[in-house]
């Protein structure tokens, strides 16, 4: 199992491009959502009654920010900037791991290269294994909408509906990350020139090693994230500034070590 690890982790370490991409991706995303809060809370505070106000200037605050939510199309220009930039990361999304799966096949490529070669001969059909993947996913909230619904209407407290649904929400997280799994085997079929059957088959015979894997590096993921989370609250400033694009690092790190290490254990296993 440990050498499936090793070569994902020898394979990540080539990824240099790769890795600039996911940065500048990630620092851009980053950028426009701090840029469209702020454009959304600084105007707020300088509303906000200060602390030599009576409470019932903040009260009246209040009110009328309800209202205008609540009565007025106030939200509704925030909801669509909102809802674009969603919609762009979600076209962004399939474009991009095109590029990172053709890049860990094609190693001996240039680069640059191989990742927007990746993007073009990839491109069309990630996109459209993308959503597919997020309608499975989402599918389950239809049924799970009623649900959730009446039980926050019956139960007394908050800690009961926390138990109440929490079952169903671990239910949904597992369903959903099984989905992603088997959406990662059918882009690395699609990336080796296997057919769909042929990726659906490894991935359901060799399923139990397949988790063992992702759960490794998901703990591994874990325990070095709330390092540099616990880290980040402790410091203060540059400090933090740093820690938090450290953690973005190695967020993406083990993004392509997870998926370096499935493909090298698909590419073992793939009998065609």
């Amino acid at each position: 199992m440990m050498r499936y690890v090793k070569y994902g982790f020898q394979t990540m370490t080539k990824q240099h491009f790769v890795l600039l991409v996911l940065w500048i991706y990630q620092f851009t995303w980053g950028l426009l959502l701090l840029l469209f809060i702020k454009s959304i809370v600084v105007p707020l505070l300088h509303r906000y009654p200060g602390q030599h106000m009576s409470q019932s200037a903040v009260q009246l605050f209040l009110a009328e920010g309800q209202f205008q939510l609540m009565k007025t199309d106030i939200s509704h220009s925030y909801l669509w900037t909102l809802l674009v930039l969603v919609l762009v990361k979600m076209a962004l999304t399939p474009i991009i791991n095109a590029g990172i799966f053709y890049s860990i096949h094609n190693n001996r490529l240039n680069s640059g290269y191989r990742f927007f070669k990746g993007v073009k001969e990839l491109g069309g059909t990630f996109t459209l294994y993308y959503i597919i993947q997020v309608c499975l996913t989402a599918a389950p909230c239809y049924w799970l909408y009623p649900i959730l619904q009446k039980a926050l209407t019956s139960q007394p407290s908050y800690e009961a509906l926390v138990i109440a649904v929490m079952p169903w929400v671990i239910g949904l997280l597992v369903y959903g990350y099984m989905i992603h799994l088997s959406f990662l085997y059918l882009m690395l079929g699609r990336t080796t020139q296997a057919s769909v059957s042929e990726s659906i088959g490894v991935f359901l015979r060799h399923l139990p090693m397949i988790l063992v894997l992702a759960g490794l590096l998901l703990l591994l993921s874990g325990v070095l994230t709330t390092l540099t989370m616990s880290a980040s609250l402790l410091w203060a400033g540059l400090s933090a500034l740093i820690l938090h694009q450290v953690f973005h690092v190695l967020k993406m790190l083990f993004k392509l070590w997870a998926i370096s290490t499935q493909y090298h254990y698909f590419s073992e296993h793939n009998v065609q």
